[in-house]
């Protein structure tokens, strides 16, 4: 972990090509004008800008150029930098997050995202397994990103005859964390994973709950199963649970033994 390091671009990007066995690399609170990345080891990195909103504006791009055993790509805080993150090589890509409209330019191969909304997708992440995405409960803008930029809209109804390739051989797992059960937008977003994705294993609810409230947790639990309508789930094999969690940036971006830093 390099944290508040001061070391000019070209020598950290000379340190990371040159070290034979790194494997993990966080970069705290330090800013580039252009830092490109290639190591044939790197198997995760993570970067948590400086906070600070002078200085964030310094850290322009950051560009993955090649790394062969990249697993993980990990922004953990998006909306403060950089400005453009570009993946031109990393075939092992497996997790990628979090991702936010925050991120005005996002190259992935030659895919093109402009705030997370597809501009051209040219490129397919068949190796990505978990993907972060930190957004409202707005479901045209996760749907349309899933579906590979073809501006669906499925404010109405999801249309079975133009069916979207991650919801019917996919998607497998749904976490959605700071659920706030009570809005009709929330309750919507998750009901519409759950009657949907054909091969879905898991939705799990980080929900938002008061102990003040009239109801115990046992009641609210089964008030949400009941809102999302769990019996007409499109997987019989999904399986529902309800947590009470708020949400956390603590991402294990060193430990490779798991297969979820966020978990």
């Amino acid at each position: 972990m390099l944290f508040n390091v001061g070391i000019s671009e070209d020598s950290l990007q000379s340190v990371i090509s040159s070290c034979a066995v790194l494997q993990s690399i966080s970069l705290h609170n330090m800013s580039f004008g252009r830092l490109c990345i290639s190591s044939p080891t790197l198997r995760s990195i993570a970067f948590y800008p400086p906070r600070d909103e002078g200085v964030v504006a310094a850290f322009r791009e950051l560009v993955i150029d090649d790394a062969p055993c990249l697993e993980r790509l990990l922004p953990i805080y998006p909306d403060d930098g950089p400005v453009t993150i570009r993946v031109i090589r990393a075939p092992k890509l497996e997790v990628l997050g979090f991702l936010s409209q925050g991120i005005p330019r996002l190259h992935l191969g030659t895919t093109l995202f402009q705030r997370m909304i597809v501009v051209t997708m040219t490129t397919k992440m068949r190796a990505l397994k978990i993907l972060v995405l930190e957004c409202a409960p707005n479901l045209d803008f996760v749907v349309d990103f899933l579906n590979e930029g073809r501006n669906t809209n499925i404010a109405g109804k999801y249309d079975q005859l133009d069916p979207i390739e991650c919801l019917e051989l996919h998607l497998k797992e749904v976490v959605l964390k700071n659920y706030c059960g009570g809005h009709r937008l929330y309750i919507d977003f998750a009901k519409f994973f759950l009657l949907n994705a054909k091969v879905l294993r898991k939705m799990e609810i980080g929900a938002r709950y008061s102990y003040k409230s009239n109801c115990n947790i046992d009641d609210w639990t089964c008030y949400l199963r009941r809102q999302l309508q769990a019996e007409n789930r499109a997987s019989r094999d999904a399986r529902v649970e309800v947590k009470v969690n708020k949400f956390t940036r603590h991402v294990r971006t060193h430990d490779l033994s798991v297969d979820d830093p966020f978990d």
